[in-house]
């Protein structure tokens, strides 16, 4: 669940060495998906206080909070993601950092996400991805610790909630290929390894980012069909001498 207790676990933790690396890459991936984003609303929630981004073309940003923090942004909406307080069909594109990760219930809080965007927008998805380095480092981890208190949902699992929901999927993007250890002398000594398995495109990083968008109905008009009509032409007959000379 995203309450207090766990923002605020995840907010340590974003402040230490890993959890910066690992936020610039975040950062750097969503702001790409929104080059092209463009609009009136975009919403995001994130156990941070906010997540700031300048390269796109939505004019108005939302910050959904379940509380309302000393500090927060003049745009922040107390609410929870299970019950948003807008209009069906009416946000242009929404950010999910980790939300579904911290959530008790996600397939709720996708199909709640899928009212109310709008119609072709976009829909960012970062969660941590329970395969590879990260995912074994949890199983001998405490689960009462951030990042190892989420729930990493498998990004297959995933995809299958948002094609119910009526969401595509348009494009994945897996990263965090550093070794999930405190030591940076450590992650530096076996770099290599997060540096060959990100070149062979291994999904077995630490995070994934999903790029979605909602589906939109075509209403494909039936050709109506033409009957012919039949008319009736008398025969032409060439006129006779008799006829012409008259």
């Amino acid at each position: 669940m995203l309450d207090d207790q766990s923002r605020q676990l995840f907010q340590g933790w974003y402040a230490t060495e890993l959890g910066e690396r690992l936020l610039n890459e975040e950062h750097d991936v969503i702001e790409r998906e929104l080059d092209n984003a463009v609009g009136y609303y975009l919403l995001q929630q994130t156990p941070l206080k906010r997540l700031s981004f300048h390269h796109h073309r939505v004019r108005e940003t939302i910050v959904l909070s379940p509380q309302l923090d000393l500090g927060a942004p003049e745009e922040t909406i107390v609410a929870h993601m299970s019950e948003l307080p807008f209009e069906s069909d009416g946000i242009d594109v929404i950010i999910l950092h980790h939300t579904l990760d911290l959530s008790e219930n996600p397939h709720r809080d996708i199909h709640e996400v899928a009212r109310t965007l709008l119609p072709s927008g976009k829909l960012i998805i970062v969660g941590f991805n329970p395969i590879g380095f990260w995912g074994v480092r949890r199983m001998f981890s405490k689960r009462s610790k951030a990042p190892w208190s989420a729930r990493c949902i498998s990004q297959r699992r995933l995809e299958d909630w948002l094609k119910v929901a009526g969401l595509t999927l348009e494009n994945a993007d897996v990263l965090g290929y550093d070794l999930p250890v405190k030591s940076g002398k450590w992650r530096n000594r076996f770099a290599w390894v997060g540096r060959l398995a990100k070149a062979m495109k291994l999904p077995v990083g630490g995070v994934y980012v999903l790029t979605v968008t909602k589906q939109t109905r075509r209403y494909i008009p039936s050709k109506p069909r033409w009957h012919a009509t039949k008319v009736r032409v008398p025969p032409l007959t060439k006129p006779t001498i008799k006829e012409m000379n008259k």
